[in-house]
């Protein structure tokens, strides 16, 4: 299982379990689009938050890139405004984004 597909699967979901007030700490509703790998969208608008495959119908924040990309924001979180200057990562809403700092 790869890193990407481990963080949506086993990672995220323990923390949230974990952690119950994470979800209402960001109160947002995430889209991941990993070319190649597959999409996920992470819902942190009720109780503890969910995390589900495929897309979500109405996101407040999509995120897109590759699974490079995405693999090098899980082991260095601040190289995310690099990728985006360089076009490898695009956030539809950077204010929502910045939020997904409490649960990484």
């Amino acid at each position: 299982m790869s890193k990407t597909t481990s963080f949506f699967a086993d990672y995220l979901p323990q923390k949230l379990s974990t952690h119950p007030d994470l979800a209402g700490k960001v109160d947002q509703i995430f889209q991941f689009d990993i070319n190649g790998v597959g999409s996920w969208h992470v819902d942190l608008t009720v109780g503890e938050g969910s995390v589900s495959t495929g897309p979500h119908d109405n996101p407040d924040c999509t995120i897109t890139c590759s699974e490079a990309a995405f693999e090098q924001i899980l082991d260095e979180p601040g190289s995310a405004m690099v990728l985006m200057t360089k076009g490898e990562l695009t956030v539809s809403n950077l204010t929502a984004a910045l939020s997904l700092q409490k649960i990484f």
